[in-house]
């Protein structure tokens, strides 16, 4: 399991094998832990670039957007 409780306690919530859309995903720890713990899929949509590197480095599903401006920044 993961070292960050919170993360736990989120993911015991969510049905396994559900579809996630984790908006502000940061580094992608938590679609991390519902993809290995949970069977869950999903996406990503970070904005910071070093967070989208990490959530490459995962193998989190990333978008990189900028919610406030709804622009893909490709």
């Amino acid at each position: 399991m993961s070292e960050r409780k919170d993360l736990e306690i989120i993911a015991s919530l969510v049905p396994e094998g559900s579809r996630v859309l984790d908006l502000g995903c940061g580094d992608g720890a938590l679609l991390d832990l519902l993809q290995r713990e949970r069977g869950c899929t999903g996406y990503g949509i970070e904005l910071a670039d070093a967070n989208v590197l990490a959530c490459v480095q995962r193998g989190v599903n990333v978008i990189q957007l900028n919610l406030e401006e709804g622009l893909a920044i490709f």
